[in-house]
């Protein structure tokens, strides 16, 4: 009885694998597609080495604004956000 349940989640877990191959082939979205690639390590090289100056320029800004407490904490954020969002 066991080896029935293994052998029906290994079939299933090849039938999702499948699935998920078959709809990357489909894909023409170039964003998923990088993504996927991210996901599954296949990135060639360093993200940060791609971004454009002014990206690295307002990343490290931000940084340095969180570095001297400027920042505003996540758990706020997020409660501000589900104030007003959600609680209406």
């Amino acid at each position: 009885m066991k080896n029935v349940a293994i052998r029906e989640a290994v079939s299933m877990d090849i039938s999702l694998k499948y699935r998920i191959v078959e709809k990357i082939i489909q894909s023409n979205d170039e964003i998923l597609l990088n993504e996927i690639k991210s996901l599954v390590g296949l990135s060639e090289g360093d993200f940060w080495a791609e971004l454009p100056a002014e990206v690295k320029q307002a990343v490290n800004k931000a940084k340095a604004e969180l570095d001297r407490g400027e920042g505003i904490p996540h758990a706020q954020v997020m409660e501000e956000m589900k104030n007003r969002y959600l609680n209406r």
